[in-house]
């Protein structure tokens, strides 16, 4: 008989309990996201053993993950790239009162891998809050978003704020937003990319910006068609909740400054932004 142990984390204002036999190693990019002990919002079970075997209806095959229906609900299976293949590690089901997630794996348990296997974006978009695909900085107890594809200059404007402006990098990749009191809020997340730049901390939004690549500085409110798909096509979602990601892009229109900007990447952008958003 093992005893189990927990770890809690706060994302979002969520509480999550997972429970395991040996523990889940500790990592420098979650340590923002540990909590104490309280009512959990979601409660995960670790069991390390050899998966559930697949059967059922494939809806999703081939990949890093697989996902099947069939009697006792859905398995989602997590695996990792080897060069002889695909090798499953993780198989997660859903059930009414936890989640159970199966982890065969002679390596441990750590944060990102368990995480991982949860498919946690997936989880959070199903609660109504969406991962999004941002730089995130907080300026003047506000929150302002750099929306990019990679590449796209995100980071830069990021890090440009804070040496020109003196704001705090929140993370450079990624934010989870929400509502609350009808306002949109932007939520630290420890995925954070390349970054390494991972902050537990939440304030309302002032703007999202659309960046592109420019050889001067352009900024224009953004609406309609262009604001909607440019916002939604930065949340993470599986194919089942595009509907929802949509209908939340499309609220964050309707009660958010959305701004497309085409940037040169100096502190001039900064200039440019800061007279638009708090007409300076």
């Amino acid at each position: 008989m093992y005893l189990m142990k927990s770890k809690y984390y706060l994302l979002a204002g969520l509480i999550l309990r997972i429970d395991s036999e040996t523990g889940i190693k500790d990592s420098a990019m979650y340590s923002e996201f540990y909590s104490a002990r309280g009512q959990p919002d979601i409660t995960v079970k670790i069991t390390e053993a050899p998966l559930p075997v697949k059967n059922g209806e494939g809806i999703a095959v081939g990949g890093s993950r697989e996902l099947y229906s069939g009697e006792g609900g859905e398995r989602l299976y997590s695996s990792f790239y080897t060069p002889r293949g695909y090798v499953d590690y993780a198989c997660r089901i859903i059930k009414k009162d936890c989640i159970e997630l199966y982890i065969d794996f002679e390596g441990g348990l750590w944060d990102s891998m368990v995480f991982n296997a949860l498919n946690i974006p997936e989880i959070l978009a199903d609660r109504g809050i969406f991962l999004c695909h941002s730089s995130f900085i907080i300026y003047r107890g506000e929150a302002v978003l750099f929306l990019s594809d990679k590449g796209g200059g995100k980071s830069t404007q990021a890090s440009l704020w804070a040496r020109g402006r003196g704001a705090e990098i929140v993370n450079g990749d990624r934010s989870l937003l929400k509502y609350e009191g009808g306002r949109l809020v932007a939520c630290g997340t420890p995925y954070c990319g390349s970054s390494k730049t991972a902050l537990n901390k939440s304030v309302p939004v002032r703007a999202l910006i659309l960046l592109e690549k420019g050889e001067k500085n352009e900024i224009r409110k953004a609406s309609g068609t262009a604001a909607l798909t440019g916002i939604a096509a930065q949340l993470s979602r599986e194919t089942r909740q595009s509907a929802a990601a949509f209908e939340f892009a499309a609220g964050v229109c309707s009660s958010t400054g959305v701004y497309k900007m085409k940037c040169v990447p100096d502190l001039s952008a900064v200039e440019a932004l800061e007279e638009i958003l708090w007409q300076v």
